[in-house]
């Protein structure tokens, strides 16, 4: 059995992107690592090679970025870009926030094992830990609205499986989600660790305005600043109470994979930084604001979701 790893990366240093430690966290468990490095404007193709000389499992294909539409799918153009290039019969995708913990190497092996002969399956799926504000805060398992608990990470290479949309999931040939509803896939009963949003508030400030670029047309952009960045999401969980969140002892480093802890013994922010990051603003003035950036981003991107999302704005739902 042959496990090959791929991921793609563009502007990983700029970002804070954590990529050099999501890489290695994955590198015991396969026998390639394929990296489709994009045009970038900081070093990241050369940290990638100080890595690779490391570590001679790490490949790189050198990608440009030339985004034609909104909507995030170059992500996913990207992704397939990796997979057309792994030569295993299982590609384990690692986004390059994501990491795998050492103690559950021998438990995905034996679930790829157990499954080797079994083509109707096309995935395996993991759990997720997020962290938010930090790497000694995580969000509850409770918080499915905001944060999704599963996603299949771990593909059959068989040439019937590829990435699709924002490049979170995999669908096959046939436009069939790859997932456990579907009984395509399996879980492997282990945690995939996002830090993602574990940036410190000004970071993480950054990332997100650079992100918004890749699924907002400027006309949204524009209005997300019109109405103060309003998100529900944003509101909920920077001016809010934290108890939506786990906490870790900031002495308890083993809980992160190990590639990580270096990063997360040098936190020297808290999480409440977070509730003052920003200020709130209220009022019948901000709350049409945000129905009519709401209304105009999904006449535009997502039309169907428009009513949803103020419903849930609303708490009718």
């Amino acid at each position: 059995m042959k496990i090959s790893g791929f991921t793609f990366i563009r502007n990983g240093v700029l970002m804070g992107y954590p990529f050099k430690e999501s890489i290695s966290s994955a590198l015991p468990l396969v026998d390639e690592f394929i990296v489709v490095v994009c045009e970038s404007g900081d070093n990241t193709k050369s940290e990638l090679e100080k890595l690779m000389e490391e570590n001679p499992k790490i490949k790189l294909i050198d990608s440009g970025w030339n985004i034609t539409k909104r909507s995030g799918s170059i992500l996913s153009e990207k992704t397939n870009i990796a997979i057309k290039n792994i030569t295993g019969d299982y590609g384990l995708y690692v986004q390059c926030d994501e990491g795998i913990h050492e103690k559950d190497y021998e438990k995905i092996t034996r679930v790829l094992e157990e499954n080797f002969d079994n083509k109707d399956v096309k995935g395996f799926v993991f759990d997720y830990i997020h962290f938010f504000g930090g790497y000694f805060s995580y969000a509850k398992k409770s918080e499915k609205k905001f944060f999704y608990d599963k996603e299949v990470r771990i593909i059959r290479n068989d040439g019937t499986v590829f990435s699709w949309g924002d490049a979170m999931g995999f669908k096959d040939i046939n436009g069939v989600k790859i997932n456990i509803e579907n009984k395509n896939a399996v879980p492997l009963n282990v945690n995939m660790f996002h830090y993602g949003r574990a940036k410190n508030p000004a970071d993480m400030y950054k990332k997100d305005k650079e992100m918004e670029r890749l699924y907002n047309f400027q006309i949204i952009n524009g209005l997300k600043s019109w109405v103060s960045n309003y998100d529900p999401r944003v509101d909920k969980y920077i001016y809010s109470d934290f108890g939506w969140l786990e906490r870790i002892d900031k002495n308890n480093l083993d809980f992160h994979p190990s590639p990580f802890r270096e990063l997360a013994s040098k936190q020297d922010w808290d999480i409440d930084d977070f509730k003052t990051f920003m200020k709130e603003k209220k009022g019948v003035s901000q709350f049409f604001k945000m129905i009519i950036y709401r209304l105009v981003k999904d006449s535009i991107n997502e039309t169907s979701n428009a009513i949803k999302k103020i419903k849930v704005f609303l708490k009718f739902e």
